[in-house]
């Protein structure tokens, strides 16, 4: 198994983290702050500190746990890192402060956490089979937030986007339309983290507004 990561945007904060330990693949990929409401002021501007604290958290923290107890680390001690003691916001999961809020995935081995931020714009879209034909499957809303741990099987892409474009471009798509937006994520055909950058740019098409991030299983 092998882990690709990507991102595109053109407004919003991306951080995007790989590693190999000890022959199990690790990656975290988080996307959000959207554009303020018009007239409100943003007091949740994202930092380079603030991305470094996720990043820190990434290779120290996780990989440090996954390479002490295996792949099983996330699942015994994810929702962990999402809670924080009162007062202190946690560095990933639903009551992150990532700007004005994010999406993110935090993957070990085969499995994946997933969370979304109340609020935020954001969501967690995945490919799957449906009835032998592979669809958009929205795992978290916006609306109410949320955290869940996936196992995402080879030739699944996570993807951590604006929900409104979610369901106005992926979860709208059927037919044709829908075969040819798969066809670019098919993972015989994206060799590199910057081959699917330029896969997701394309799926993102002229008109986004947004950031988006995604995890592809090899």
């Amino acid at each position: 198994m092998e882990y690709l990561t990507g991102l595109f945007k053109t407004t919003g904060h991306v951080v995007l983290e790989k590693a190999d330990v000890r022959g199990i693949c690790a990656a975290m990929a988080i996307c959000g702050d959207l554009s303020f409401p018009e007239g409100e002021k943003n007091d949740s501007a994202v930092t380079g500190e603030l991305k470094g604290s996720l990043a820190l958290f990434f290779s120290k923290d996780f990989v440090g746990g996954v390479s002490k107890y295996g792949a099983d680390y996330l699942q015994a001690a994810v929702f962990g890192f999402s809670t924080s003691p009162a007062g202190t916001a946690p560095v990933i999961g639903p009551g992150s402060e990532f700007g004005t809020g994010s999406a993110g995935i935090l993957a070990a081995g085969e499995n994946a956490y997933v969370y979304v931020t109340e609020g935020s714009g954001m969501c967690i879209v995945r490919t799957a089979q449906v009835f032998g034909k592979k669809k958009f499957v929205k795992c978290i809303s916006q609306e109410f937030g949320g955290e869940d741990v996936l196992s995402p099987e080879e030739g699944c892409a996570l993807i951590a986007c604006p929900e409104k474009w979610a369901d106005e471009v992926l979860l709208a798509a059927t037919g044709d339309e829908l075969d040819s937006i798969m066809a670019v994520l098919d993972a015989t055909d994206i060799s590199s983290d910057e081959s699917l950058d330029r896969h997701i740019g394309e799926l993102a098409g002229d008109d986004f507004d947004g950031c988006i991030c995604a995890l592809l299983v090899k």
